[in-house]
C-alpha cells in the first residue's frame, strides 16, 4: 500500500506543486511532466467537489504522483469527501489554535482515532465496499497537514503539534506577512524570523514541517533545514511565467 503519510516519516523528501485552475488536462500535463507531489486545491479554486474527482483521476491516470486536497476549511463537510473520494492527504488553511486542529483531525481519521464518517462502503477510497480494511489503512496512511499562517497560529505552534492525528504543519510565508512585515513583502527580515522561529518549533515537537519556498530559495534549501515536503510552484505560476517570456520574446 502506498501511503504519503508514511512515505514522508520514513524520511522521503517530497517537492509538490499547487492545481488552482480545476482544469483535468491542465492536471496532466503537470503530472507527465514527473512531480512526485501535487496538491489539488480547493480552498482559492472556482470549482466543485466532482472537477476535484476529476482532478484526482486525471492525475492517476498519468503518474503515480502522491495527490493531496486542500480543503475549503476544517470542517467534517469539507473534508470528507475529498478523503472518501481517495486523495492521499488533506490540507487545510490557517490553522490557529489546538482545538482547530482537533476538529480536523477527528473530521479525518476514523475511530478509535477520530469521528470520520463511518459509511465508507458508499466511498471510492474503500472500492465502494469492497475493502473491507479501508478504515484501518486510511487511519495510517492518509497524511493530515494544517497550514500555519498567522502570528495566532505560530504562537500555538506547540498546542497544535500535540494533537494526536495532526501530521504536519505547513508554513504559509504570503499570508503570514499580514502579520509580520508589510503585507505581500515575502523579502522581510521580520517575516524571515518568523519562518525560522516557527520552523525551530515544529521540528522540536516531532511532528513533520512542510512549507512553501520564497522567491529565490530552491526546495533543497528547506530540505536542509528540515522540512519534509515544500511546494515550489503551481499551475498558475508556470502559465503566467512562461506566456510573459512568450509575449517578451516576440517584442520588437
Amino acid at each position: 500500500m502506498r501511503s504519503l503519510r508514511q512515505t514522508l516519516l520514513n524520511g522521503t523528501r517530497l517537492p509538490g506543486a499547487f492545481l488552482f485552475l480545476a482544469n483535468p488536462d491542465v492536471d496532466e500535463v503537470m503530472a507527465q511532466a514527473g512531480f512526485p507531489l501535487l496538491i489539488v486545491d480547493r480552498e482559492h479554486a472556482a470549482a466543485d467537489m466532482q472537477s476535484a474527482l476529476h482532478e484526482l483521476r486525471a492525475i492517476r491516470a498519468m503518474s503515480d504522483a502522491f495527490v493531496m486536497a486542500r480543503a475549503r476549511d476544517g470542517s467534517a463537510g469539507a473534508i470528507k469527501p475529498l478523503l472518501d473520494a481517495g486523495f492521499d492527504g488533506i490540507m487545510v488553511a490557517d490553522v490557529r489554535s489546538g482545538t482547530e486542529a482537533r476538529v480536523i483531525a477527528e473530521a479525518a481519521r476514523y475511530a478509535p482515532l477520530g469521528r470520520r464518517g463511518a459509511q465508507f462502503t458508499v466511498s471510492r477510497a474503500a472500492r465502494f465496499g469492497a475493502d473491507s480494511s479501508h478504515a484501518q489503512k486510511a487511519n495510517v496512511s492518509i497524511l493530515v497537514a494544517v497550514m500555519i499562517e498567522s502570528r495566532a497560529g505560530l504562537e500555538a505552534i506547540p498546542e497544535i503539534a500535540a494533537i494526536e492525528g495532526i501530521d504536519m504543519l505547513f508554513l504559509g510565508p504570503l499570508d503570514l506577512t499580514s502579520d509580520y512585515g508589510s503585507f505581500g513583502d515575502l523579502a522581510s527580515p521580520e517575516l524571515a524570523q518568523a519562518l525560522r522561529d516557527a520552523e525551530t518549533a515544529i521540528r522540536a515537537s516531532g511532528k513533520l514541517l512542510g512549507g512553501a519556498a520564497l522567491p529565490g530559495e530552491h526546495a533543497q534549501d528547506l530540505f536542509a533545514r528540515g522540512h519534509a515536503l515544500v511546494t515550489f510552484t503551481s499551475d498558475v505560476g508556470l502559465l503566467r511565467d512562461a506566456a510573459a517570456r512568450a509575449v517578451q520574446s516576440i517584442q520588437p
